[in-house]
């Protein structure tokens, strides 16, 4: 009997063991798993955004020619308006324009867009009487003075003629070491007359 029962009692323990291996071998495959799809997402985020990636800097300038068109808002065509830069992925990079007086705080995208109103190196200014044309330039920098990398990079554009949020849309170019002239059809009542980068 005691034979037995030993039998019994190590073929019961060799198969606890073995199910206890194979469960912790599941967890672990699990956890290698999800760290690489992890390791993976984090990587796809940041891989095409020239702000983290940016071994390669050019230098050069981007012009700039905005017009926009009323929507009939409260206080038309009298409108407030914020120009910025960035990155493809949405990483802010700078301001370029903004005409805004007491009703800055409508300019909602903008201030949503991580630069807190930053307005570094920007021309301000009042509030626009009429919907003329505005013009500006971005010397490729941050708000530290610093050359971002080359890449795909999106001007912001948001006009508002009433107390809150008005119109806001993105039009793409490339920065880098070739000259680039984008003639994007005009979206939400913002028509860009100008956007070409030159390097130099």
């Amino acid at each position: 009997m005691n034979t037995t029962f030993t039998s019994c009692f190590r073929l019961n323990l060799k198969f606890k063991i073995r199910i206890n291996m194979k469960t912790r071998l599941k967890h672990f495959v699990y956890l290698i798993s999800f760290s690489v799809v992890s390791f993976l997402a984090a990587g796809c985020t940041t891989a095409n955004d020239p702000v983290v990636n940016n071994t390669i800097k050019t230098n050069g300038s981007l012009a700039v020619k905005v017009t926009t068109s009323t929507y009939n808002g409260q206080y038309a065509p009298r409108h407030v308006i914020a120009i910025w830069v960035e990155s493809s992925s949405g990483t802010f990079v700078k301001t370029l324009l903004v005409n805004a007086a007491a009703r800055r705080q409508d300019l909602t995208s903008w201030l949503n867009s991580s630069s807190n109103g930053n307005t570094t190196d920007a021309i301000t200014g009042a509030t626009m009487n009429s919907h003329t044309a505005v013009s500006c330039t971005w010397n490729g920098t941050n708000t530290s003075g610093s050359v971002v990398g080359d890449g795909t990079y999106k001007l912001m554009v948001e006009f508002t003629e009433s107390n809150g949020s008005g119109k806001t849309a993105s039009f793409t170019f490339n920065k880098g070491a070739i000259a680039d002239s984008q003639t994007p059809s005009a979206s939400s009542g913002i028509t860009v007359n100008t956007l070409n980068w030159t390097p130099n």
